[in-house]
């Protein structure tokens, strides 16, 4: 880096300027943030924030979460404006990051995953309706491509998926399963814990206490479940619990999480399940769904064979600091 720059630790106030410019110059799908939004985002208690400098006016910023308890650090964003590009401006900016992240915090590594605390909305390409968390960072981006060249590697990906739901059908080819289904017994309702049993139980099933905690709280909203009736209104299966939310211009479909069990896997339930939410979702004024998934997650054929189509693929990157690459 040249010597007519400097970097700086600093607040995150006055460079909400520079991060609108900058998704946008760069083609980034990073929904445009009012100051208010950006504080909330960029300026949370423990972010480390850096900003360089011409001596005049700030020309790029880099921002990191602090190390949580396992000694896992987030970048958040790292980014320089155009005319001041090829002077090393990042990597400086990087390289302090990391030193600092590592030698007075303790940190073990750095990723870029969906777990950072800082949510950076994002609008759908093709579309004005937006998804409230970018789960990785767009994998053909130029803030990727230097990252994975001073050793960040791609340890995962996520494909996020978009579906319009205005106006909705079940796609023809289900209906088929969905009848072969009934003459077992399995059908999909609505939860009714008058009518049903076994939701706590199903998450240890399925390995996903998170869920639980999420979906047990807020049993007053929809929650679509597959339930057994030749076992007394076993519930095998769920997806819930259900909302709209005003995200862009549109209204986003959302839900925590989707289940079966495993002793019912196979049989195309979850693909019921959703496409039960879908018709939930667009029946309630949402005008659209978007989600994400692990690129190699079996789950996203349930989301394509409902309707969804691939939107982006995000990478998540991860930088070890203390010498050892670990999953």
């Amino acid at each position: 880096m040249t010597e007519k720059y400097r970097i700086e630790r600093t607040a995150a106030k006055d460079l909400c300027g520079i991060y609108n410019s900058l998704i946008v110059c760069d083609g980034l799908f990073y929904r445009p943030l009012s100051e208010d939004e950006f504080a909330r985002i960029f300026g949370k208690e423990g972010t480390l924030t850096l900003t360089a400098s011409d001596g005049a006016e700030s020309v790029g910023f880099l921002s990191a979460r602090l190390p949580n308890a396992d000694g896992v650090s987030y970048l958040t964003y790292v980014g320089v404006l155009p005319e001041h590009r090829g002077n090393g401006i990042a990597s400086a900016m990087l390289d302090i990051a990391e030193k600092i992240l590592k030698d007075e915090y303790g940190a073990k590594r750095i990723d870029i995953v969906f777990h950072n605390p800082a949510h950076l909305p994002w609008t759908i390409p093709g579309s004005t309706d937006g998804h409230p968390c970018a789960p990785g960072i767009v994998t053909d981006s130029p803030a990727a491509r230097l990252l994975m060249g001073r050793g960040y590697k791609e340890w995962c990906a996520q494909i996020a998926y978009y579906m319009p739901l205005s106006v909705y059908s079940d796609p023809e080819k289900l209906g088929a399963r969905r009848r072969a289904l009934a003459e077992e017994g399995i059908e999909i309702t609505y939860y009714d814990p008058e009518k049903h049993r076994g939701l706590y139980e199903l998450f240890d099933a399925i390995r996903n206490p998170g869920w639980r905690t999420t979906v047990m709280a807020h049993l007053d909203q929809p929650i679509v479940a597959a339930v057994d009736m030749k076992k007394d209104g076993l519930v095998i299966g769920y997806t819930g619990p259900l909302d709209q939310v005003k995200e862009g211009d549109g209204i986003r479909g959302s839900f925590c999480g989707i289940g079966t069990h495993p002793d019912y896997r196979g049989k195309g339930i979850a693909t019921q399940i959703f496409c039960g939410m879908c018709r939930h979702h667009s029946a309630h004024g949402a005008t659209f769904m978007s989600l994400y998934t692990g690129e190699t997650n079996p789950a996203r054929y349930v989301y394509e064979a409902a309707g969804c189509r691939p939107a982006v693929r995000w990478s998540n990157l991860r930088l070890a600091l203390d010498g050892e690459e670990k999953e």
